[in-house]
């Protein structure tokens, strides 16, 4: 049986409720966590030997790891995680800035005896800056990263449900490990890494800043607005159908779908038969509410069906429970049961298939163990296969990756491996170069920095043997093209594993390579969709809305990344890569994965409940109206942040609401309380009021207020590029400060497509010039 591609990999869990995914995605990949300190419980099994266990959040979050008491604030306390600290490759905390080194415990110190640790710091805001000690909640660093500036609408900013925030901070924290203990490996030294949660969720969102930064070039407005369902660029909308809701678009296939609402016999569709195609394009909003009409004609679940026949790019929005009874997931194994001897329980994942090395059956959380246990567990040196040893100037430097991918996902997965130093050659096809994927559109600007670009026709006679010189001297290659289209191109991944046993070969499609649904169509929104995250992200009775941007294509990217690094660090000690799949409607359902697994274990559904914590774990948690019309969101995680805001307000609060319980039960007066001081207060007044008190609040802030942040300014989150096509032009960092490496600088994107042939052809294939030239004549390299 498989342990997993992080088999062996020794990792103290020292994190709250912002950095448990995190360790979580470690522990379900076959890494040995040991998390120290209490769990965050949440809402009851309903099975009483798997409520013994933990609550509804321990199970999602802190499955198969092992469960140790220690407490750093104590003598013995201490020495405990000094020795688990010489025996670990990696360490996740999310500690208040300072806390660590008061107590004598953090990396600096630590590397003393352990020269190769890796800790990576989770927190707010980053260590450092003029905000470093302010407090944070998902939904207030949703609202202070610009997230709510774009999700929901103007009279209502909605949080994509799920703890969307933490979700992605936990995916950078793991990502920059793993990319940590693959340099120690190779230098003998570990790295701190402090991680800003601010700083990884403004730089993480589809289109805020490319609108911002390029409003001189685009038809959009410069400061991204709240526009519900509506995908920025207007081709993507949820509607109501005759019965439901259905996510709308005339992609792939508008004349397709043009001819199928004729056929239907809808009015306004027979009007468009004979309008010049210039003027369709031009009039997207006019296609849009056509479609709009055609769905109120049928329920939105034979609307699906049908759209999709014909190769549309339709869904349905799904309830908690459709997705549970989903037949792709169902087919592909999707809930796992959990390896235990009580009662059945089952949990969506693993993020990522893993063919070459199976993710573990999950286990049940808070197993106790005890130090000398874990000791002996970590005893000795892990074994390397191939492994180099160099001094790289970046983490990932000497890492290869051949990126086959497009738009977003792919995209973002491998901006982030180039920006930590892989060398990242992007094949692009002349005729795929366009709209989001030509380099001349600020989209691939804003996504495609730290690669080199060439270009290859994938239909010529010579492809695969220019291809398998170029295998074989990768590491990755990465793909997300539709189910299928590597294979016909003679690329899929027996082929490739031919040329290169220790390739790691990632396919990203929108379902899955193999199951009912794996031929679908999808962007996106169609995910959204389908995986439930649009259904739970709304107000209640609505069912409309959804994120306000890609957001699971950003997932479905970092989870990629992840996988990468986790394989490679497999490939570390065996020598031998392996086919990664990930499917983006499991990326989806992971990211709402505590409303699966009480679905399905415990029979209760969630349903949209707009800002409110769904866990009821936290109150207030919502965003209200500042006396200058802008928007503070505010979060009180337990009874003493609570009177700290009462105290720090002035608001004359029913004692019944001093404990969760009273206020979980008044949260309606809660809200109405905290909706009249706001009104009367400032934005920028109450956010720093109630931080200097200790309460989680935030201003909703736009890419102006981004722009202009004290936090990013003092941490040197925005540089420039000087770019050939575009000219100076902004660009963010990768969301973490590395001790022992300095990222920057990044490589800008390209400015057409294949201007690294000559480059990179010359330096795999040993072409000169004259040689790569002609290939470019004859359309080989085009």
């Amino acid at each position: 049986m498989s342990g997993g591609p992080l088999e062996g990999l020794r990792v103290v869990d020292l994190t709250d409720d912002s950095g448990r995914f995190a360790t979580k995605l470690l522990a379900e990949s076959g890494a040995s966590v040991v998390r120290l300190g209490a769990g965050m419980s949440g809402p009851p099994m309903r099975a009483r030997d798997a409520a013994a266990r933990g609550g509804l959040l321990d199970w999602w979050y802190d499955g198969s790891k092992g469960h140790l008491e220690v407490a750093l604030d104590s003598d013995p306390g201490a020495d405990a995680y000094r020795r688990l600290a010489e025996r670990a490759e990696l360490i996740v905390e999310t500690e208040a800035p300072g806390a660590l080194a008061e107590r004598g415990l953090d990396h600096g110190t630590l590397v003393a005896r352990n020269p190769r640790l890796v800790q990576v710091s989770l927190t707010p805001f980053g260590r450092t800056g003029p905000r470093a000690h302010w407090q944070t909640s998902d939904l207030v660093a949703a609202a202070m990263g610009g997230v709510l500036s774009l999700s929901g609408i103007p009279e209502q900013p909605i949080n994509p449900w799920g703890r969307q925030a933490f979700n992605f901070a936990g995916f950078i924290a793991a990502i920059s490990g793993l990319a940590g203990v693959a340099a120690a490996r190779r230098t003998g030294r570990g790295q701190h890494v402090d991680v800003s949660i601010h700083e990884v969720v403004c730089s993480t969102i589809e289109q805020i800043l490319f609108q911002y930064w390029f409003d001189d070039l685009l038809p959009y407005p410069k400061i991204a607005q709240r526009q519900g369902s509506l995908h920025w660029i207007g081709a993507y909308k949820v509607v109501p159908a005759k019965e439901g809701w259905e996510m709308i678009t005339p992609t792939p296939n508008a004349a397709g779908l043009l001819a199928w609402m004729v056929e239907e016999q809808l009015p306004a569709a027979i009007d468009l038969i004979g309008r010049p195609q210039e003027e369709l394009i031009r009039n997207l909003p006019l296609i849009m509410d056509t479609i709009a009409e055609f769905a109120k004609t049928m329920d939105a679940g034979s609307l699906f069906k049908a759209a999709q026949d014909r190769h549309i790019a339709f869904a349905e929005v799904q309830t908690v429970a459709q997705v549970a009874e989903n037949p792709q997931h169902a087919y592909r194994g999707f809930f796992r049961p959990v390896d235990w001897s009580g009662s059945e329980v089952k949990v969506p994942g693993p993020v990522a298939r893993f063919h070459g090395t199976p993710a573990p059956a999950p286990r049940p959380p808070n197993t106790e163990t005890t130090l000398d246990a874990v000791l002996a567990e970590w005893a000795g040196e892990r074994s390397t296969s191939g492994v180099e040893a160099v001094d790289p100037a970046k983490p990932l430097a000497g890492m290869r990756v051949l990126d086959l991918s497009h738009v977003l996902a792919g995209p973002a997965c491998t901006r982030l491996l180039g920006d930590l130093g892989a060398d990242v050659v992007k094949v692009q096809t002349l005729d795929r170069a366009n709209t989001v994927n030509d380099p001349n559109h600020p989209y691939f600007y804003t996504w495609n920095r730290s690669k080199r670009l060439v270009t290859m026709n994938m239909k010529h006679e010579r492809m695969l043997e220019v291809m398998r010189r170029l295998v074989e001297q990768s590491d990755v290659l990465i793909e997300n093209f539709s189910a299928g289209v590597l294979a016909r191109w003679g690329l899929s991944y027996d082929e490739v594993r031919a040329w290169n046993p220790r390739i790691v070969y990632v396919s990203m499609s929108g379902c899955g390579h193999e199951g009912p649904w794996s031929s679908l169509v999808t962007y996106a929104p169609t995910i959204h969709a389908m995986c439930g995250l649009t259904y739970l992200s709304n107000p209640p009775g609505r069912g409309d809305l959804g994120p306000g941007f890609s957001l699971n294509d950003i997932a479905a990217g970092l989870s990629a990344a992840f996988a990468i690094l986790a394989t490679l660090e497999h490939r570390d000690h065996t020598g031998t890569g392996q086919h990664v799949d990930i499917s983006q409607m499991e990326t989806g359902g992971y990211l709402i994965g505590p409303a699966l697994v009480d679905y399905i274990n415990n029979g209760r559904e969630a349903h949209p409940i707009g800002n409110r914590d769904p866990f009821g774990q936290i109150v207030p948690n919502d965003c209200y109206r500042t006396a200058d019309g802008e928007w503070l969101a505010v979060s009180c995680r337990d009874d003493a942040e609570w009177d700290r805001l009462v105290k720090a307000t002035g608001i004359d609060a029913d004692p019944r609401l001093a404990e969760l319980a009273g206020r979980v039960e008044r949260i309606e007066e809660v809200d109405g309380l905290l909706g009249s001081w706001a009104a009367s207060t400032p934005a920028e007044t109450a956010q720093a009021l109630l931080q200097e008190a200790g309460v989680s609040a935030g201003r909703i802030q736009d890419a102006s207020h981004l722009m202009a942040d004290p936090q990013l300014l003092a941490r040197e989150m925005w540089r420039t590029f000087d770019h050939t096509t575009f000219g100076t032009r902004p660009h963010d960092r990768f969301p973490g400060v590395w001790s022992g490496t300095d990222l920057l600088p990044y490589t800008p994107s390209g400015a057409y497509p294949g201007e690294h042939n000559f480059e990179v052809y010359r330096e795999l294939l040993d072409m000169d010039e004259v040689a790569v030239a002609e290939a470019m004549s004859e359309g080989l390299f085009a």
